[in-house]
């Protein structure tokens, strides 16, 4: 019985004690699922807080590859730059070189430290001392008198004897006046008793038939837009300053009048004589035309530029077809030259045409017209590019730079002379020899591909590349219609472009007559006022036949001179 007790006892204390621990353990593990959901709370606030960290860095990473892309670009502008302040310095170099010729470091020290020492002006004495005023300009004497009460003695008030005047200076003056000209006939009659009437001097012809303006002043209005790149609205406000109101309708209805009357006749004429050449230099621009085409707006026009040592021809035109320098040069349509074979085009006929890498002219070629001579100028640029896009080929461009500068340098010496002189055919043989080596180079294979295709397409452009060589009449580069292209940037930039065709015509033309006329150093002004006098005279624009002695590179060689001391 006792034993059953403490057996009952001990299962009881045994339950209570299964018990406690159990709620114990109840308890505990109460506290780890607290605990657990803290640490996945946590976890949860760690998660989120990663993918907001990892979002800023995606950010950030976006921010430092657009700030690597900008210093790039910056490194290239500044690249860029400083190639072109390199040229600046070069083009500075040399012609300090021509004007003054070579100074010694020692010499251009003394020179300098002399000029702070020196005095203003020429040596007293001297042959041309002092600041000269040029000659030829017309002479206006100004008195200055003493004013009335100052010419009396101060002690005794008798007045003082004038005995001459005496020179002092002379200075430049500048007087811009519209002012109006009337104009007078004079009238006579008989003294005689013969039968008869009175006669009267015939009336003035005018450049615009009952035109309100000059001669003197449509050419001031044309050579101040298309020399000057003045656009109209300026002149006309200028005009207001010394007393002249003009509307822009007037100034616009009057240039029209004497484009479709005088100068279109003109600028075809240009067009005709361009065509007898057999080598030009051609090269495009764009320009803006603000008008519709099959009711659609092309505001994005070209102008064409045709050189050559004689004359400078400008055609508009919406397109950078092949038609273009179809039409330019040879008179052909495009539909014409599907008629034509390589075989109906005389070898001995074939023309040259110096030009960029632009495959509107390839089609010429191909069509049998034209040899290309291709520009040493652009392939050069090409090796520049590749300097400054891809920094590992910057060795290899500089020799490349190097080695076309070579080239310039033979070829130039070797022009100075006939081909028949001992030195021509020196210079010739070093100018084939290093032709040679470059050949040589271009058949190499590179790692790099920017390399490989500048070589690829000095390869394919090889022929156009080396004419010159065979036909040294033939320049390097295309360098003379780029110069003569450069009053269309200024254009655009002044005044845009032109809001009709007719003036957009009256542009082309006007450059044309301007940039020919500079070729053969002929002042713009002074030939468009000998023109039109002439039209004047005749009443009408001259003939066909007449006008190719109008021309300004076909002006007898006085005819020149005196257009030329105008300027």
């Amino acid at each position: 019985m006792e034993r059953a007790e403490k057996i009952i006892e001990v299962e009881n204390r045994s339950k209570e004690e299964i018990i406690e621990e159990n709620e114990y353990l109840k308890a505990e593990n109460r506290k780890l699922v607290e605990e657990n959901e803290k640490i996945r709370d946590i976890f949860r606030i760690a998660i989120v807080e990663f993918e907001k960290r990892n979002k800023e860095i995606e950010t950030l990473k976006e921010v430092v590859e657009k700030a690597y892309l900008r210093i790039n670009a910056l490194l290239e502008e500044n690249e860029k730059l400083r190639e072109r302040l390199g040229e600046e310095i070069s083009k500075v170099k040399l012609l300090n070189k021509i004007v003054f010729g070579k100074k010694s470091e020692k010499q251009r020290q003394q020179e300098e430290c002399s000029k702070q020492d020196k005095r203003r002006g020429g040596v007293v004495g001297h042959k041309g001392s002092g600041r000269k005023i040029p000659d030829g300009l017309p002479v206006r004497e100004e008195i200055i008198d003493i004013p009335e009460q100052d010419r009396y003695c101060p002690n005794c008030g008798l007045p003082y004897e004038e005995i001459g005047t005496e020179e002092v200076s002379s200075e430049v003056c500048v007087e811009k006046v519209y002012y109006v000209k009337k104009i007078k006939r004079k009238k006579y009659r008989k003294t005689c008793k013969c039968s008869g009437q009175i006669i009267t001097a015939p009336v003035g012809i005018k450049i615009i038939p009952k035109g309100k303006f000059s001669l003197d002043f449509w050419v001031d209005v044309l050579v101040n837009k298309y020399k000057n790149h003045l656009p109209i609205e300026r002149q006309i406000s200028e005009m207001k300053e010394y007393g002249l109101g003009i509307s822009a309708g007037s100034i616009f209805g009057g240039l029209q009048k004497i484009y479709f009357v005088y100068l279109k006749p003109l600028y075809e004429e240009m067009g005709r004589s361009l065509r007898e050449f057999n080598h030009w230099h051609a090269d495009e621009s764009g320009w803006h035309l603000f008008i519709k085409i099959d009711n659609k707006e092309n505001y994005n026009w070209f102008i064409w530029a045709y050189a050559t040592k004689d004359i400078v021809f400008f055609v508009l035109h919406p397109t950078r077809s092949a038609k273009v320098p179809l039409k330019s040069l040879f008179d052909i349509e495009p539909e014409e030259i599907k008629v034509l074979q390589k075989n109906d085009v005389n070898p001995e006929n074939k023309k040259m045409l110096s030009v960029d890498k632009f495959s509107a002219y390839k089609v010429l070629e191909r069509s049998g017209f034209v040899e290309l001579s291709y520009c040493w100028a652009h392939q050069r640029r090409e090796f520049i590019d590749a300097k400054i896009k891809n920094p590992d080929t910057a060795c290899w461009a500089d020799e490349w730079i190097e080695r076309i500068g070579n080239l310039y340098h033979i070829n130039n010496q070797r022009i100075k002379y006939n081909s028949d002189d001992v030195l021509f055919k020196e210079y010739d043989i070093k100018l084939r020899e290093e032709i040679s080596g470059i050949y040589a180079l271009i058949n190499m294979e590179y790692d790099n591909h920017r390399q490989n295709t500048i070589m690829k397409s000095m390869r394919e452009h090889w022929k156009g590349l080396t004419l010159f060589v065979d036909n040294p009449e033939i320049p390097m580069d295309n360098n003379l219609v780029e110069r003569m292209i450069r009053p269309i940037t200024l254009g655009r930039k002044n005044y845009w472009g032109n809001h009709s065709f007719w003036a957009g015509e009256l542009t082309v033309g006007m450059l044309s007559i301007i940039q020919t006329c500079k070729i053969h150093n002929i002042s713009p002004r002074a030939y468009l006022t000998y023109y039109l006098t002439e039209c004047t005279k005749k009443g009408n624009c001259p003939s066909e036949n007449e006008l190719e002695d109008f021309l300004p590179h076909k002006l007898n060689e006085d005819m020149k001179i005196k257009l030329r001391k105008c300027s």
